[in-house]
């Protein structure tokens, strides 16, 4: 195919995806942490959502690991069809190497990377989808030169914030590394109130040091969500999400498969949200037996 037919074709599906862009403004297609923006037009711009993860539990022998990680969002619709969103996310990890007491907890509080992306969105009926792309930016870090007890608790500190979301939006977490990612979304409302989804992230990550554990400079991610939610009422919203996360070459966690149940409550000016991450295979699940890894996620937002 020559340069002037790639084009040519590259023109005639950009004219069809201009063909079906909404009339009305949209904030997201409504995964289960986001706000529901209703059936009218969306007049409120500004939403600031958060997510706070929790985890508690044996990991190594008597090991005691403690991990909070908050998560913020920000989202801002430039028009009706571009929206900007910028996440960052932070771990906190206490790591009781002794519960006899002989030694005291190690503690650690580290900066995820951030992420800026920008989508454009659209409804068409009952559909509502969405295409973007977005930069993880290396502000994630591993302390110090020489390995040491701080280096391991930073590093779990990072590794269990993305365990206890399944791997999912993994780039927020992966030491010195920069990620290029793109994010599709597509979603069905039924007037019965049932709620379909189907989400894929791809891209890559690439670490800039060695205090990275992946073994290659570049690794290709995956990650593939399915969800299927139900508006038992105005105000209350119950289903779950099934998760696979890919990173083919990174051998220790090269996939991560996870369920998350979920209860939503709100309208379109706030929400709040409980979730649970079961993670169903190695090398974090099944998530209740010994030395393995649940979470629980709980998320709140507004509009403005």
């Amino acid at each position: 195919m020559s340069g002037l037919q790639k084009w040519g074709v590259v023109g005639l599906v950009f004219a069809a995806v201009l063909s079906i862009a909404p009339g009305e403004a949209r904030a997201f297609p409504e995964e289960p942490y986001s706000l529901d923006e209703g059936r009218k037009a969306h007049t409120k711009r500004f939403h600031l959502l958060g997510e706070l993860g929790l985890f508690a539990g044996k990991l190594e022998g008597e090991q005691r690991s403690i991990v909070l990680s908050p998560l913020l969002e920000m989202r801002f619709q430039l028009t009706y069809n571009f929206l900007m969103q910028v996440q960052w996310g932070m771990a906190y990890a206490n790591v009781d190497l002794d519960p006899d007491g002989n030694i005291p907890p190690d503690n650690t509080f580290r900066f995820g990377n951030p992420y800026v992306a920008f989508h454009y969105q659209g409804k068409k009926k009952q559909f509502s989808y969405r295409i973007g792309a977005g930069v993880g930016i290396p502000v994630a870090s591993i302390p110090g030169d020489v390995p040491d007890q701080g280096q391991i608790t930073a590093a779990s500190a990072y590794s269990l914030s993305a365990a206890i979301r399944g791997n999912t939006s993994f780039w927020l977490w992966d030491p010195h590394t920069v990620s290029v990612i793109v994010p599709i979304g597509f979603e069905r409302r039924k007037p019965s109130g049932f709620l379909w989804g189907a989400y894929l992230s791809t891209g890559a990550l690439i670490k800039l040091n060695d205090k990275n554990a992946r073994t290659s400079k570049t690794d290709f991610i995956m990650e593939m969500a399915a969800m299927m939610g139900y508006q038992a009422t105005d105000w209350i919203r119950v289903g779950s999400r099934f998760t696979l996360v890919l990173i083919p070459k990174y051998v220790e966690q090269n996939t991560q498969l996870a369920l998350q149940p979920y209860l939503r409550f709100g309208n379109e000016n706030a929400f709040g949200s409980i979730k649970v991450n079961i993670n169903l295979d190695n090398p974090y699940g099944f998530s209740f037996d010994a030395r393995q890894v649940w979470g629980l996620l709980l998320a709140g937002g507004a509009s403005f």
